[in-house]
């Protein structure tokens, strides 16, 4: 209840003035919740809270294509020679047996050989052999029905000179626990062969394995060939004599 009307409008500003301070107070609170709880659903997770298993699991899967780093990347493994062979010296003895001498003859040979080892690709050989010959049966049953001995020129010695390459090196196990380690060589060179009839030149080609027992033995497998002129009485005929041979070696 108002006396004077002048002090009634001022008592009105005064409540309106008043009744705006508190709207806004209001308005402020609530502003400032929402700021909270806007930035409460944006805060990451925290780092110390577990993962589960799936998650993990699906963090890890990078699919079926591999890396192209590592489709890229060539790996090598690089072995030294187990028995480096540079200027070594080798001395051999074997036995070998003619595979394509003639029909009416056995032929066998006791050989010996040195090798000196330029390097572990190169090497030179000379080799020595006594040859054996015997009469098989067909011969002595010609020669029991019919009294004749077949026209037949067989060798007495071979030697020859040989220059030497190993083509590869590998190594092959025995077992488990057990490997040997051997070069895959071919041989060229001249050689002489001394027959019943004379003595002539040869040509002369080895192909074979030369296995390395340990640090200082050896045992090599092989092919030899000899390529020269048989004199026969009714003329000559070039002829090749391929012999199987295994040699027993000794390195120094």
């Amino acid at each position: 209840m108002c006396d004077d009307s002048g002090k009634c409008e001022i008592l009105d500003d005064k409540k309106g003035l008043f009744m705006k301070q508190i709207s806004l107070a209001v308005l402020t609170g609530v502003m400032m919740v929402s700021s909270v709880s806007w930035a409460a659903a944006k805060k990451p997770a925290d780092k110390n809270q577990p993962v589960s298993l799936e998650n993990q699991l699906k963090a890890l899967d990078a699919g079926n294509q591999a890396p192209a780093a590592a489709n890229r990347e060539k790996l090598y493994a690089v072995q030294a020679r187990f028995l480096p062979l540079r200027f070594k010296s080798e001395f051999t003895v074997g036995g070998a047996s003619n595979l394509t001498g003639d029909s009416f003859l056995r032929t066998q040979q006791l050989e010996m050989a040195y090798y000196f080892h330029l390097n572990d690709r190169w090497s030179l050989a000379f080799s020595h052999a006594w040859v054996d010959n015997k009469f098989k049966s067909d011969t002595d049953n010609l020669k029991t029905k019919d009294g004749a001995i077949p026209d037949v020129p067989y060798a007495i010695t071979r030697s020859d000179l040989t220059v030497e390459y190993n083509v590869f090196y590998g190594k092959f196990r025995w077992s488990t626990d057990s490997v040997s380690y051997f070069d895959q060589y071919l041989a060229l060179g001249p050689g002489q062969v001394e027959q019943n009839t004379g003595s002539t030149m040869a040509a002369v080609a080895d192909v074979g394995f030369a296995c390395w027992l340990g640090q200082w033995g050896s045992a090599r497998l092989g092919l030899k060939d000899y390529y020269y002129k048989e004199q026969y009485s009714s003329g000559a005929t070039m002829t090749q004599n391929i012999h199987a041979h295994l040699d027993l070696g000794y390195i120094f």
